[in-house]
């Protein structure tokens, strides 16, 4: 709800997670695990499958990354510059270039 000007507004919500991926060589699968920030507590997610597609309009320097989650067909856009496509290639995939470092992989 919007509130008019003057009037105290409510704070936004934010929720920070860290994230870790590895690979799992005997299982050739990647771990995830997911940490919430202010708690320290690990976030449960939902079993779930999506599909991640990565465009890029050269003629006008803009990435677009399109996220659906396959059961419910939800979809999310965002939009960024050429950062966006870097970070993704670099931090993201994996070329088969370096493996994961002591801080890549979380202590159990």
């Amino acid at each position: 709800m919007l509130q008019g000007a003057g009037e105290d507004t409510m704070e936004s919500e934010e929720l920070s997670v860290i994230a870790w991926c590895w690979p799992d060589p005997q299982t050739n699968t990647a771990q995830l695990r997911v940490v919430n920030v202010a708690t320290g507590e690990e976030v449960r997610l939902m079993p779930g499958s999506f599909l991640l597609r990565i465009s890029i309009d050269e003629k006008a320097s803009v990435t677009r990354c399109h996220v659906r989650h396959i059961v419910s067909s939800r979809e999310v856009y965002m939009q960024s510059g050429p950062r966006l496509h870097a970070f993704v290639e670099d931090c993201l995939l994996n070329g088969g270039e370096s493996p994961p470092t002591a801080t890549d992989i979380p202590n159990e």
